[in-house]
């Protein structure tokens, strides 16, 4: 697996590449409903470089057999922790689980895959369960207003 620098954009939006594939496939209705929340720029990605990191990710587990497949694509659970140890940031990892949970509920049902995706980082992490997931503040203005025509 490719090495990202800790805290890098690329490394945090390796996670929530992670997150998406962790159902099987990347659904259109989550690459959109990370695009109108702003991933680009809550992680300061250059523009499309989210789905790079989509493609390389899915290069590197593919490559080295990270990949349990069953009816569901599950990453290795050390593997998870190895991603989640490359952000040590407070702040990027609540951005990176926000991200995470509007990506998933994005085609309104929550895959057991993208769950225990969740379950492991949060564990990774130390992250509580009941932690506040309300919007970051920062995220609103972000996100594309609709426009009246």
């Amino acid at each position: 697996m490719r090495h990202y620098q800790c805290d890098s954009p690329e490394a945090a939006a390796r996670i929530v590449a992670a997150c998406v594939l962790s159902d099987g496939h990347v659904g259109m209705d989550e690459i959109e409903a990370l695009d109108r929340h702003g991933i680009e720029q809550r992680l300061s990605l250059r523009p499309r470089q989210f789905l790079a990191v989509v493609q390389t990710l899915c290069e590197d587990l593919t490559f080295a057999a990270y990949l349990n497949w069953g009816d569901v694509c599950r990453l290795d659970p050390v593997i998870v922790v190895q991603l989640a140890a490359d952000v040590q940031d407070w702040q990027m990892r609540r951005d990176v689980i926000w991200l995470c949970k509007e990506a998933i509920h994005a085609d309104r049902h929550i895959s057991e895959g993208e769950a225990g995706f969740l379950r492991l980082l949060r564990a990774a992490w130390e992250w509580p369960e009941h932690a506040d997931w309300a919007r970051p503040r920062e995220v609103i203005r972000l996100v594309r207003p609709h426009r009246v025509k």
